[in-house]
């Protein structure tokens, strides 16, 4: 089967026919591309602090309010005990469903927090290996029998 059979039947130009000009040309767009995704790149590790600094800002809210509703909760009790009334004591369950809620939430932020710091960790290359074993079906065989011999 030529190449020229395939060519036309796909509708491309062979390498051959297209002048180095042309070829220059797409190269030199191409590195300008390259280069404007590595600008792009240089960018994220300052919005991954900020996002870092968001969370652990978020975090401290979320603590602070903690604290302050566990004094709250105490106080309730001692209200709700002392007045014996079904609306204070619905207002401490309230409360209470409320600081749980908090609690989730300050979890969660921790648990984010700790994802943002890996992603802008130092990343590890994966090394790929390909390992090709370009082979005719006829000496495919040749290699299975001399094995079996």
């Amino acid at each position: 089967m030529s190449s020229d059979k395939i060519t036309e039947s796909l509708g491309l130009r062979p390498m051959s026919d297209i002048p180095d000009e042309e070829i220059k040309n797409v190269v030199e767009v191409e590195d300008e591309e390259i280069n404007n995704i590595e600008k792009f790149d240089e960018n994220l590790p300052a919005v991954a602090d900020e996002v870092i600094q968001d969370i652990e800002l978020a975090r401290q809210n979320v603590q602070n309010i903690i604290e302050m509703g566990d004094d709250a909760v105490k106080e309730m009790v001692e209200i709700a005990k002392q007045s014996e009334s079904p609306r204070a004591f619905e207002v401490v369950s309230t409360l209470m469903k409320t600081l749980l809620d908090a609690n989730k939430d300050f979890v969660d932020l921790s648990t984010k927090k700790k994802y943002a710091v890996e992603d802008t960790g130092p990343k590890q290359e994966a090394q790929v290996t390909n390992n090709n074993l370009i082979i005719s079906t006829s000496e495919l065989l040749k290699m299975i029998k001399g094995n079996e011999e």
